[in-house]
């Protein structure tokens, strides 16, 4: 989990709100949260008192839905951890499915029925427990588009490799750009819906950017490619970077590193290859977490190969295998063919699984 996918799920919430299925019923929306005295009825003092409780309600309850949501989408997916590749495989369809939908490139009856069993029993309540409640109720519910996009936040949560506590920060940074424009709304009543009219003619073009980038953000996955879209918590590299721009030992090789010679790797066992900097304060953070389970689950040595990209014998393995970032963890097979990646910062959880991946089996817990 980073800061830059957790801007990105904020920003998805943010699309959806502006989708054709929200933005046009702002004003049900604030009717609906006791807003209709705030929207020009005889009493709009209390009214615009009641919304406003009605809008901090609404937030809380749409996040604990979606909160709770992300950390079983997560747990779920760590317990198909062993299978993560087929995983990130169905999951990449199911994003670029989605997005197909939005593009409108592709018609799925099941996903255009609107569902919304809870909003129906609502009782007539204002204020905050009201808000709630219909907070509860609205993320307990499916639209067109807005469900898409939903499903992709949470097949995400699923995919990245997030423990459960991360899944559901995540689904609650999406909470959280879903919720902010209808809390601001709340304060301030009939300026936020005069300008969501004036918006209203953009929402289908919004909608298709949402598509788009689920489709791209699909097809990352199913590749293994999703850590160039999401560079955030790494340090570029610059192919080529001379290595007297800091201090002669930045340079140097560490114990255990891997001579990678010409972009050429032993064959003969699967691998997990940490490509590394001596200025990359991530990779400095992650040291200890790498050793640590590379003594509890590497079967033989070897088995972790590290690759400092300031070498220029580093450098050519890392173009050999496209990449771009630091540090970049790869699976490879025993023909030194990439099996899968991961970039950034990665949580135990998340490297456990990719050398459990490589030892054939999940790594044993620790003592």
């Amino acid at each position: 989990m980073t800061l830059g996918s957790l801007l990105t799920l904020f920003v998805a919430g943010l699309l959806t709100f502006a989708s054709p299925c929200v933005l046009p019923m702002l004003p049900v929306y604030l009717s609906a949260l006791g807003g209709a005295g705030a929207l020009g009825g005889p009493d709009r003092a209390a009214a615009s008192r009641s919304v406003r409780l009605a809008g901090v309600g609404f937030a809380i309850g749409l996040a604990l839905v979606l909160v709770a949501l992300g950390a079983g989408a997560s747990a779920i997916a760590t317990a198909l951890a062993p299978h993560r590749r087929a995983l990130a495989l169905v999951s990449g369809a199911i994003l670029a499915l989605f997005g197909a939908k939005l593009l409108g490139v592709l018609r799925l009856p099941w996903l255009e029925r609107e569902a919304r069993p809870l909003l129906a029993r609502l009782p007539a309540a204002g204020g905050f427990w009201g808000g709630m409640l219909f907070g509860i109720a609205f993320a307990a519910g499916w639209t067109p588009c807005v469900g898409p996009v939903l499903g992709a936040a949470l097949t995400y949560a699923a995919s990245a490799g997030a423990s459960p506590l991360a899944g559901a920060v995540q689904l609650g940074a999406y909470a959280a750009g879903l919720a902010a424009p209808l809390v601001v709304a709340a304060f301030v009543g009939p300026a936020a819906v005069a300008l969501a009219r004036r918006l209203m003619p953009a929402t289908p073009a919004l909608q298709r950017v949402t598509g788009a980038l689920l489709v791209v953000l699909g097809i990352a996955f199913a590749t293994g490619r999703l850590g160039a879209l999401s560079p955030a918590p790494a340090v570029a590299v610059a192919a080529g970077a001379p290595c007297d721009s800091g201090p002669a030992s930045a340079c140097a090789a560490p114990e255990g590193a891997v001579d990678p010679g010409d972009a050429a790797l032993p064959e003969g066992m699967p691998r997990l290859i940490e490509f590394e900097s001596a200025h990359c304060a991530v990779c400095e953070r992650m040291a200890p977490l790498v050793k640590e389970l590379e003594a509890r689950c590497a079967k033989e040595a070897g088995t972790v190969l590290r690759v400092r990209v300031d070498d220029p014998r580093g450098q050519a393995l890392a173009a050999h295998y496209g990449v771009r970032f630091v540090p970049t963890f790869l699976t490879v097979d025993a023909a030194g063919q990439e099996v899968e990646r991961a970039v950034g910062e990665l949580p135990r959880q998340r490297l456990a699984s990719l050398l459990g991946d490589v030892r054939g089996e999940a790594c044993p817990p620790a003592m």
